[in-house]
């Protein structure tokens, strides 16, 4: 049943995910960021890398936790020198595959 707080709270949440989206562009009158906010901003890619890797080595490699550890080895090795969220996951997923596949 569709309820009004029902109605509301999708609204509410459309607009949570709409705002952030949203925002850099109708911000386009800050041309230039301090050179702070410009560092912080450039932490987000790693910041979410970390957030998105951490909890699965965790919950998925409790059999092996060197595993895990080889995995988030790879994939700050390849972050430091290459960059990017694709060639690092699938490199550590490469990594980490290749290892249950020899020692498994």
């Amino acid at each position: 049943m569709i309820t009004p707080e029902l109605i509301g709270f999708l609204v509410l949440c459309a607009l949570v995910t709409y705002i952030p989206r949203a925002l850099p562009f109708f911000l386009t009158w800050m041309k230039r960021l301090p050179p702070r906010v410009g560092t912080f901003l450039s932490m987000i890619p790693i910041a979410a890398l970390g957030a998105l890797l951490f909890p699965g080595v965790l919950l998925e490699f409790s059999f092996s936790p060197l595993l895990g550890l080889a995995g988030i080895a790879v994939t700050a090795g390849v972050t430091w020198f290459r960059g990017g969220f694709v060639i690092p996951i699938l490199s550590a997923v490469a990594v980490v595959y290749a290892s249950l596949l020899l020692f498994y």
